[in-house]
């Protein structure tokens, strides 16, 4: 008799356990998946932290952290599970003590340029006895942007220095009316709004007022990635825009006001990326992002409709530089038209180097930028 109502008191114990820990298992349970760093570089190598705290006097002896993240972030050996997709699917234990919070940070290189997402966290505990699956859901937030990397700036020297060698020669076109410089005699090609009166009356004679010249400095980066066949080539596509990336970095750095036209797609918007120009750190940034966000793998409308627009609303103190693998005939035209009144413009092809060179139909100074096949 003492046996049997051992049994059942255990059995009453076992079924209140198991009871309370499904009811409360995941009260005060929470799980945040975030990256260090908000952007980085191709190549580069981030921390990707986990964060699960329980808040509660239940302890909680055995849970899973499930969610998935795309392929191009690179856990390297991590604990993860992979099948035929874009797809890498992390899976995590914690065993936490009552008001416990436990932080892991896990090291993951980022292999491709792109914005990467992580929306969603699964919770899964086996109950209090193993005997059970148990689910909760979270909505993440986590989000990096990865910049491409860089053109080889030895390559870059030379259609950057053509570039800033026209803006020089711009350079005493202009006069600054905000910047004053100081007062002169009158000349017969002044004009009267020129004169400084005050300074005249003074002098007895007409004097005007002089002003720092000022340098056209504008660059419109023109980005084309339609391919030349039926299929678009990775290679040349990514060089094409780490091209991009290399020559605004550069321009910034020189204080050239710089503007991004790309007939690419947003990843996320699915509109054509379109930075205006502009300058300083934060504009690289928001260069660097546009470039980021380009899916080259969604339909892009013809380049030359986007040129023709631009001709629409030309600036003749706006110097172009073509981006563009394909180099067809009628772009090679649109893109003559529009520079008609640019006092320079570049036109740089990343191609293979036992590519031909296609025939020239315009102004523009053709730079062939040489791609590898293959992975050096």
């Amino acid at each position: 008799m003492i046996v049997l109502m051992m049994l059942i008191g255990a059995g009453i114990v076992y079924w209140i356990m198991q009871y309370l820990y499904r009811k409360h298992w995941n009260s005060n349970l929470t799980a945040e998946v975030y990256f260090a760093t908000d952007h980085a570089v191709k190549g580069d190598q981030v921390e990707l932290v986990e964060v699960v705290t329980n808040a509660k006097r239940l302890p909680i002896p055995f849970v899973n952290l499930k969610f998935q993240m795309d392929r191009s972030l690179d856990l390297g050996n991590a604990d993860t599970s992979t099948v035929v997709s874009d797809q890498t699917y992390r899976n995590d234990i914690f065993s936490l003590f009552m008001n416990q919070k436990v932080t892991r940070k896990i090291p993951v290189i980022c292999r491709r340029r792109g914005v990467y997402r992580i929306n969603k966290i699964d919770m899964v505990s086996q109950g209090a006895f193993m005997t059970d699956i148990l689910i909760a859901s979270t909505q993440a937030d986590a989000q990096i942007v990865v910049y491409p990397v860089l053109a080889d700036p030895s390559q870059l020297k030379i259609p950057f220095q053509m570039v800033m060698g026209t803006i020089e020669k711009n350079s005493h076109l202009y006069e600054d009316k905000f910047v004053f410089r100081g007062i002169r005699d009158y000349q017969v090609y002044d004009s009267m709004n020129s004169i400084n009166w005050k300074a005249s009356a003074r002098a007895g004679h007409l004097c005007v007022n002089q002003y720092n010249e000022t340098m056209c400095q504008q660059v419109c980066i023109l980005l084309n990635l339609e391919p030349e066949g039926m299929n678009q080539e990775e290679r040349r596509v990514e060089a094409c825009i780490s091209i991009a990336a290399g020559l605004s970095q550069m321009f910034i750095e020189q204080g050239v006001s710089t503007e991004l036209v790309c007939n690419g797609r947003d990843a996320l918007s699915s509109e054509c990326i379109r930075v205006y120009s502009g300058a300083g750190f934060s504009h690289l940034s928001a260069l660097n992002t546009g470039l980021a966000r380009i899916d080259a793998d969604k339909e892009m409308p013809e380049f030359t409709e986007m040129i023709d627009q631009l001709e629409k609303k030309t600036n003749t103190s706006v110097l172009y530089v073509m981006i563009s693998m394909n180099e067809r005939k009628n772009l090679q035209e649109a893109f003559d038209r529009l520079t008609n009144y640019s006092r320079e413009s570049v036109w740089i092809t990343p191609a293979y180097a036992d590519s031909q060179e296609s025939p020239v139909y315009c102004n523009a100074s053709f730079i062939h930028w040489q791609v590898s096949r293959y992975d050096s």
